[in-house]
């Protein structure tokens, strides 16, 4: 494991219980997920049918969090405010979460299972982007075959860009899309680090999440396009979504650009 997975495994193991307990942290989620679940038919997909048995649609939700993409909207979620991991519920039969922090997994499997009735979503620890390959419980033929894939805001956080969108595409189907949610590179942008915020978890922790970061300014459309392409992926497209993402309260808030790319499997 490289120093920049070790670190990410760490700060997140343990941050995982207060990941989102901050007004501002809450504000963003609920934003992204309304800006995700808006552009569900762009993805490709529909609502759910009630009672629907015929059909089956998989989310395969890679640094997953405690859940950041899989499951928001559902009434019977205990929680105050939506949560983007539930963001696609509506749309989805199941969701398979991976994330390289056991703290992450663990809350996003507590978090599932307070759900009544508790979704088919469910997340295990694994680096799916490590150059010396993946481990033996990544490679279950239940984790191969999604009709989705998708990266919630974590795309920043890889050491290998461009083996992490090839390893995911290796798991979807055929005709099967991946869609990545992330920061937008745009000219005179403060870089993850440098601004004096509070990440919701002290002064302290911010410094240790932006060490977990290899790319601090985000990305462009042409470096996510490329990318795809590289990773045989056809009809490429790409939105910016309006509303900027303020992190932070108070002086030490700044405010970044969020993009969605997305591309199918032939």
């Amino acid at each position: 494991m490289t120093d920049f997975a070790s670190k990410n495994r760490e700060v997140w193991h343990n941050a995982a219980k207060n990941y989102d307990a901050k007004p501002w942290q809450k504000r963003l989620i609920k934003q992204i997920t309304e800006d995700i679940q808006a552009h569900a038919q762009w993805f490709g997909l529909s609502p759910l049918q009630p009672n629907d048995a015929s059909t089956n649609v998989r989310l395969l939700d890679y640094a997953c969090g405690p859940g950041t993409i899989s499951i928001v909207s559902s009434l019977q979620h205990p929680y105050p405010l939506p949560h983007p991991f539930q963001a696609l519920q509506p749309f989805i039969t199941s969701s398979q979460g991976i994330d390289i922090a056991p703290g992450m997994v663990e809350e996003y499997n507590s978090r599932i299972s307070l759900m009544n009735p508790a979704p088919d979503f469910h997340a295990q620890v694994g680096d799916l982007c490590s150059t010396e390959g993946v481990s033996e419980d990544l490679k279950s033929k239940n984790l191969f075959d999604f009709d989705i894939a998708a990266i919630g805001l974590g795309f920043h956080h890889f050491e290998h860009l461009q083996l992490s969108i090839d390893r995911l595409v290796e798991r979807l189907k055929s005709g099967g899309a991946l869609f990545i949610v992330d920061l937008l590179e745009k000219k005179g942008d403060v870089a993850i680090g440098e601004q004096n915020v509070d990440h919701g978890h002290g002064d302290d922790f911010a410094k240790e999440a932006a060490r977990t970061v290899p790319h601090k300014h985000g990305f462009t459309r042409e470096g996510m396009e490329s990318m795809f392409n590289a990773a045989g992926l056809q009809d490429f497209d790409f939105v910016v979504l309006e509303r900027l993402a303020v992190m932070g309260d108070g002086e030490g808030a700044f405010s970044k650009t969020i993009f969605i790319a997305k591309g199918s499997k032939a």
